[in-house]
């Protein structure tokens, strides 16, 4: 079982390095080509990034670099540009695109995605005791289907984050929006940066640090938005 496990992760890496490169390329084009304000904030960072990895291809250093490294490097690259858009005019309602979605679906895809991760970061292998793991694997569950629904209902981020989330009737600190982007993101993040400095060892934890820092990002600028 475990050698089947060794033979299928490389193959596993490879599929998802290669969709993240493809859903990277195709939002500089559709978020390019659907005359969006932040349009070249997205398509220029994006075709330098083809541009690069082309030339490391044609020098033969993209085995060195690794399908794993390129993975996560265009994980990064798209949510920098999320948090970096979303902080622009327009960005939260005309922002990026992605395989045909609005930008609604594509920020609140990207903060289910952002939640679920925080949420294996929070339970497994967790410095929390069991009850609170408890606590967060509920709130982030809360989290999960206030976004889910929200794109079922066509919500806009913003609506899901300015108090028009899952239990609406609720004060929108207690609905299921703000609980997962701006509650558990950032408790992922503060736990993993903690739990690096207790043990002065960064290099394993830098990859969810940067994450949950953008997911938080991102939420904070559709909590605050002002029209």
């Amino acid at each position: 079982m475990a050698d089947a496990a060794r033979r299928l992760r490389p193959v596993l890496t490879a599929i998802a390095a290669l969709l993240l490169y493809a859903l990277l390329v195709d939002a500089g084009i559709e978020t390019y080509r659907s005359r969006s304000p932040v349009g070249a904030w997205v398509a220029v960072p994006v075709a330098l990034y083809v541009s690069f990895t082309l030339w490391l291809m044609r020098q033969h250093r993209a085995r060195r670099a690794g399908l794993s490294a390129g993975a996560w490097v265009s994980s990064f690259l798209f949510l920098a540009l999320l948090a970096l858009t979303t902080a622009m005019p327009g960005g939260l309602t005309q922002g990026m695109r992605v395989a045909g979605y609005s930008t609604a679906t594509v920020l609140s895809a990207t903060t289910m995605g952002l939640i679920a991760f925080a949420l294996v970061s929070l339970t497994i292998g967790s410095p929390l005791p069991v009850p609170a793991r408890v606590v967060v694997l509920i709130a982030g569950c809360y989290g999960l289907a206030a976004f889910g629904t929200g794109i079922a209902w066509h919500r806009s981020y913003v609506q899901l984050l300015q108090g028009h989330s899952l239990w609406e009737r609720a004060p929108y600190f207690l609905q299921g929006a703000f609980v997962g982007a701006l509650i558990v993101v950032p408790l992922a993040f503060v736990m993993e940066l903690g739990v690096a400095l207790a043990r002065v060892q960064f290099r394993g934890r830098r990859h969810r640090l940067v994450a949950f820092a953008l997911g938080t990002a991102i939420a904070y600028a559709a909590f605050t938005w002002g029209g």
